[in-house]
């Protein structure tokens, strides 16, 4: 008679490499925001006081660092896209969005910038990610005749960049101020 096959357990990572790969990921963090997109990866290692080798078993290259890092910094985002489907009016949906920006915390904006800095892959995936989250808004707006018709998604994107890029929150506050007047339709209310 055959053995029956045994049943396989799949298991998460163990408690060490889940904690290693948290270690890069913070160190990468640091590296990038002090050294700019040019951070390399015995560097990042070196912060995380692991070695190349262990790097590279948790990202084959930088760039795989850099999409995860890219996903970690828009989670925010995602969650602010997910309580603007759930607003009623479209423009104070769009709103929400647009002025909570692609990555909603200041003290993140830079490095998001930085990190889109260091591949043309990291690039599009970032502009991929903001297009994602606020694609769905844009289109709503749209479609309830509040926002301007010729202004793409990809301008929107272009747009918050812009407004997240300034130097002090009543800047910023401002830029989205402006920026939104101007988008939104002349058949929407006066009021943006």
């Amino acid at each position: 008679m055959a053995d029956a096959p045994q049943a396989t357990t799949v298991r998460g990572p163990r408690k060490d490499q889940a904690r290693n790969r948290r270690r890069l990921l913070d160190a990468a963090r640091e590296a990038f925001k002090d050294q700019g997109p040019d951070a390399g990866i015995d560097g990042i290692a070196r912060r995380a006081g692991v070695g190349a080798t262990t790097f590279y078993r948790h990202f084959p290259t930088k760039d795989d660092l850099v999409d995860v890092l890219l996903d970690e910094l828009s989670e925010g985002s995602r969650e602010a896209a997910e309580h603007a489907a759930g607003i009623t009016d479209g423009w104070t949906a769009f709103r929400t969005v647009f002025t909570r920006g692609c990555v909603p915390h200041e003290e993140d904006l830079a490095l998001f910038d930085i990190l889109c800095r260091t591949s043309a892959r990291a690039a599009e995936r970032g502009r991929r990610v903001t297009v994602e989250l606020i694609g769905p808004v844009v289109e709503r707006a749209r479609s309830e005749g509040m926002l301007r018709g010729d202004a793409t998604v990809e301008d929107i994107a272009a747009f918050m960049r812009m407004a997240d890029s300034a130097a002090s929150a009543g800047q910023r506050r401002r830029a989205h101020d402006v920026l939104l007047a101007g988008l939104r339709s002349r058949g929407g209310a006066a009021d943006a």
